[in-house]
């Protein structure tokens, strides 16, 4: 299945840590995440946040990037942050190829 590198930046004034509207938003939304990715498919391998910089990155399994847009509306990610999301393999996929291994 296609792994994908999803990163996710907000502001200051949008970060549920403080603001209060987004805060409530979160807290309503952030217990579907398992749920909502199993409906869509999606297993996410790996998340980290940058908290000062509110900046979050995922790791994640899907079989497309339309699952994944899914998943992040109906969690309520994609209401306060800004969104890429990149098709993305192994490093060590790219060393074997170049060279001839």
């Amino acid at each position: 299945m296609p792994i994908f590198s999803v990163n996710m930046k907000h502001t200051v004034e949008s970060c549920p840590d403080f603001n209060e509207t987004v805060r409530q938003k979160f807290k309503a939304l952030v217990g579907k995440r398992q749920e909502v990715a199993k409906k869509h498919g999606i297993k996410v391998l790996s998340a980290y946040t940058s908290t000062l910089d509110h900046l979050m990155f995922y790791i994640i399994e899907a079989p497309s990037q339309q699952a994944i847009e899914s998943h992040l509306t109906e969690t309520g990610l994609a209401f306060w942050n800004d969104i890429e999301i990149r098709l993305v393999k192994p490093v060590e996929e790219v060393v074997k190829r170049v060279t001839g291994e």
